[in-house]
């Protein structure tokens, strides 16, 4: 994974717990790669990591999720949402 991802997840983690240490971001990040759903995340950064249950993690959830390529749905929906975009912008001009 990209060092601006880890960097990212870092400083998240840093602001939402008031610490961050490697293995908690990597372990996000794998919790991210494995989740079906953003809302998914949500609950096991709230059940296993004992992240509160704000708003706050829910739009964490929700960013990092849109970030990583999860291996359960395949392409993620961001790049999915950015393609389609890119290919009604090239319709468009055309």
């Amino acid at each position: 994974m990209g060092s601006e991802l880890r960097t990212w997840v870092s400083d998240k983690l840093m602001s939402l717990l008031g610490y961050s240490q490697s293995t908690v971001v990597s372990y996000v990040l794998n919790l991210a790669k494995k989740a079906s759903s953003a809302a998914n995340l949500s609950n096991q950064l709230v059940d296993d990591m004992g992240m509160s249950s704000s708003s706050e993690t829910i739009v964490f959830a929700q960013e990092i999720f849109a970030r990583v390529e999860c291996k359960t749905t395949g392409t993620n929906l961001y790049l999915q949402q950015e393609r389609e975009a890119t290919m009604l912008a090239r319709k468009q001009k055309a």
